[in-house]
């Protein structure tokens, strides 16, 4: 399908359209997966409300980015930081680097993936408010599952932060 706001997307087994988009991440244009939740089909056209998400969203971006990656700096710190990982407090410590500003995270974390939820989700779970996910990828530790940090912006404030998981 291509959608005059996504453009090419093709859905995927899971009721996902997949494309990709360009993002401006501090000064630099990001390609960036995106997947638009169909809700296992049952929603055969990417919806009004999943558009005013996205460009809800692309309009707050620029102010926004600061935002998240403190509070990526904040769930790192208080919540991932030594909650894993080598015993030995050398090894501990090469695994989770001092991170404590966001110059610092942004060379940590790489964005990959922009998830906007379905509209039966939105109705019944989020109160009818505009729902999206960022996923991040990171370069700290080992990720073992690959499941990286997900945060989640109810219109467009951040609702939620934990494993990109927390997106599906």
């Amino acid at each position: 399908m291509t959608d005059q706001a996504f453009g090419s997307l093709e859905l995927d087994a899971n009721g996902y359209w997949n494309g990709r988009i360009k993002l401006d991440f501090f000064g630099t244009e990001k390609e960036v997966g995106l997947m638009i939740d169909s809700c296992y089909e049952s929603q055969t056209e990417i919806s009004e409300r999943q558009k005013e998400s996205f460009y809800s969203f692309l309009k707050k971006w620029p102010e926004l980015q600061q935002t998240i990656v403190k509070e990526i700096i904040r769930y790192y710190n208080e919540e991932e930081r030594f909650s894993y990982g080598p015993d030995d407090p050398e090894q501990a410590a090469a695994w989770w680097p001092e991170i404590d500003t966001v110059e610092e995270m942004r060379k940590w974390i790489s964005l990959d993936s922009l998830v906007i939820e379905s509209d039966k989700i939105v109705e019944s779970c989020r109160a009818g408010k505009r729902c999206l996910y960022l996923l991040f990828s990171y370069q700290w530790a080992e990720d073992y599952d690959g499941n990286g940090i997900g945060i989640q912006l109810l219109n467009e404030e951040i609702s939620q932060t934990g494993f990109q998981d927390i997106a599906f």
